[in-house]
């Protein structure tokens, strides 16, 4: 599938339905949200909608909940971007790719929480998503929660020993730690599950009064 993303994140895809091609232009952040697009293309048109009725309405789609790739650009020209509501290794990957196409040379901080539903491949999960980290550009790995999140910080260390990589406890440790880390134009990538507390994480860096020279 041909999707690509502008410099803010944003998908772009050609929706081929009823005989044409149509080029679809999402106004949300990150190419996972085209999988999204494409069910809900499917279902109005094979109940008759039209092509061109059905582009329009995606490209003007918006988010309605809080936590699924929001993203906020605060007048020190940080831009935070809350993906906090859930995580697994696959939405991780979109979340990472997603911050890798609004890069456009700014340094990138990524603050992961534990995907706490993986289960018995826990372990496995989180050292798969540390590779990704290394492989993807990130310039500051911040990890929060215990053995799981620390295993993710072990495999981005060992894959890119370059990568600067912080360990925090929990939410508010991770606020502490990404406050004190996050730089005038950088960007912030906040993700993990649910139960980890990270949009509160969020929340708080997306706010002006934790710019560089107010703290």
């Amino acid at each position: 599938m041909d999707v690509t993303l502008d410099p803010a994140g944003r998908a772009s895809f050609t929706l081929v339905a009823a005989g044409r091609d149509a080029r679809v232009s999402l106004n949300l952040h990150g190419a996972h949200h085209v999988s999204n697009a494409l069910a809900a293309a499917s279902v109005a048109i094979g109940l008759g909608a039209d092509v061109d009725k059905t582009t329009d309405a995606l490209s003007r789609a918006v988010l309605v909940a809080s936590g699924r790739t929001e993203v906020t650009d605060r007048p020190d020209h940080v831009r935070v971007i809350n993906d906090a509501f859930n995580a697994n290794p696959d939405s991780m990957k979109a979340a990472l790719t997603a911050l890798e196409a609004m890069n456009s040379g700014r340094r990138t901080i990524a603050v992961l929480g534990e995907m706490k539903e993986l289960g018995a491949d826990g372990t496995d999960g989180h050292r798969q998503v540390g590779r990704l980290v290394a492989a993807s550009g990130v310039d500051v790995l911040i990890t929060v929660g215990g053995a799981d999140a620390q295993a993710m910080a072990d495999a981005a260390q060992e894959n890119n020993p370059s990568l600067k990589v912080v360990s925090a406890r929990d939410r508010d440790h991770a606020l502490t730690v990404a406050r004190d880390l996050t730089e005038p134009g950088d960007i912030v990538l906040v993700k993990g599950s649910h139960s980890v507390g990270l949009e509160h994480t969020a929340e708080r860096l997306a706010q002006p009064d934790t710019m560089a020279g107010d703290r």
